[in-house]
């Protein structure tokens, strides 16, 4: 199962020194000369596993750097981009970007002598081999090792700390975040063990698109060793905690220890008939942990998960923008939909495919008319939609139009794209293939027509971007 209580009861910054590594074998074939100097122990081995993939190699680890670990580490696979998550009381986040394929992820150091964990290997371990299959469940990506650290991977949310949102949602969102919640503690609590210290900041929005997709990040507490007569009351423990939630995402109040206690039953201003104090109530009185089943015969509750359910994919379409643009443009854009929105590319590709019906990989003005619910005719949509004019809609012409530009196109999040896409400050056509196939001739003609040179700067870069806002 690979949880705990089945067990038991600028970037490249940092990296501009490059790492001296040297294997054993090449050691040990040196000829030893009288002059030749005492040489230190053999390094320790760096461990990486990835789900299936598990590799090993050197890496230089002083003491003296310990500062410097997780830079040394990683700084084959990974850059640093800074050292900040939205959480000011663990320093121990970093956001670091995938050196190859330009994703955009987190970094969580673990230090083998943490006093808080009883069973480090077996805590370990839990963590390689989780099967939790949620995906509002943030799963470990990779996980590197070193003598003093574990550096644990996560996918980023690039939306903000659900905590951003306390008094600023209505209802009906608040009420779809805590079903997205539930999914991911339902499973959890289905293979008999509990997360035993959620909160609002266990969560996190998954991209900027305002579409209210949650993820826990907070999953470690998840593999920690476990006593088995604590888990029902943990478990109560955990709903208890969503209702908090609910109740913080609402009015936007403080949670303290006298929370349930004083503010549930003493605020006689709060609408004690309104279907969310209802339900804030049911996770405080979850002793029986038939919540779950509770809400299953909820209809109130079952139709506002519908209706955004549907709502999602609508929202998608409703974002089709039509607005002239280069195939330069169209090629970062999708870049950059692969960097930071990966899960809502999902969603578009999802879509897509339901809308195929006579699934060639294309949509033709039918199919997109019919995926539109429009009776009017959309041939010059369709037009402005189909780039490259063959007469039919693939999956990037699709992507391009219906990602959420305003929330894509931002300062930040173009430094990203422009560090991935450049060498010595000037963007690299060949650069793009790392993402998708891509015409580097056209792109060239692109930059030297706009530009009337051969190379695209920073500034440039920029420039160029917020155009299609």
């Amino acid at each position: 199962m690979g949880l705990c209580q089945s067990q038991r009861g600028s970037r490249k910054s940092f990296a501009s020194k490059k790492l001296h590594t040297c294997s054993d074998t090449n050691i040990q074939n040196k000829i030893k000369g009288k002059d030749t100097p005492i040489r230190p122990k053999t390094q320790p081995t760096l461990n990486t596993s990835a789900k299936d993939h598990f590799s090993t190699c050197k890496i230089p680890c002083a003491i003296r750097t310990s500062k410097r670990m997780i830079k040394e580490a990683l700084a084959k696979t990974y850059s640093v981009l800074n050292k900040d998550f939205g959480q000011p009381n663990h320093n121990n986040f970093g956001l670091i970007q995938h050196n190859i394929t330009g994703q955009v992820r987190t970094a969580r150091t673990i230090l083998k002598e943490d006093d808080f964990i009883d069973d480090m290997e077996l805590y370990i371990n839990n963590i390689r081999e989780n099967n939790l299959t949620s995906p509002h469940f943030n799963n470990v990506i990779e996980l590197f090792e070193d003598c003093k650290c574990y550096y644990v991977i996560q996918q980023y949310c690039s939306g903000g700390m659900l905590s951003n949102l306390c008094g600023k949602i209505e209802e009906d969102n608040a009420i779809y975040i805590i079903s997205q919640i539930l999914d991911a503690l339902g499973e959890i609590h289905n293979q008999g063990n509990y997360h035993g210290g959620l909160s609002i900041q266990s969560f996190s929005l998954q991209d900027q698109s305002n579409n209210y997709y949650v993820k826990l990040i907070d999953i470690f507490p998840v593999f920690y060793v476990k006593e088995q007569f604590e888990i029902k009351r943990m478990q109560q423990n955990d709903l208890k905690a969503v209702g908090l939630i609910l109740f913080q995402l609402i009015t936007n109040k403080q949670i303290n220890k006298l929370t349930t206690e004083s503010i549930l039953k003493k605020s006689k201003d709060l609408p004690k008939q309104s279907l969310w104090f209802q339900l804030v109530m049911q996770f405080q009185d979850s002793k029986n942990l038939q919540i779950y089943e509770n809400l299953q015969n909820n209809f109130l509750y079952q139709n506002i998960i519908k209706k955004y359910s549907s709502l999602y994919a609508e929202q998608i379409l409703k974002k089709l923008f039509v607005k002239k643009s280069s195939y330069l443009q169209q090629q970062i854009l999708l870049v950059m939909n692969k960097i930071f929105f990966s899960e809502r590319i999902k969603q578009i590709e999802r879509i897509f495919f339901q809308n195929d019906t006579n699934q060639n990989g294309t949509l033709s003005k039918d199919e997109l008319q019919k995926a539109l619910g429009i009776e009017e005719d959309i041939e010059e949509l369709f037009h402005q939609i189909d780039i490259d004019g063959n007469g039919k809609i693939d999956m990037n012409e699709f992507i391009f139009h219906s990602c959420d530009r305003a929330a894509l196109i931002n300062e930040f999040n173009l430094n990203v794209a422009f560090n991935e896409l450049q060498r010595k400050g000037f963007v690299i056509p060949s650069y793009f293939s790392k993402y998708q196939k891509v015409d580097e001739n056209q792109i060239e003609n692109d930059i030297k027509n706009k530009f009337s040179s051969q190379k695209l700067n920073k500034q440039d870069f920029h420039k160029l971007m917020f155009e299609l806002l």
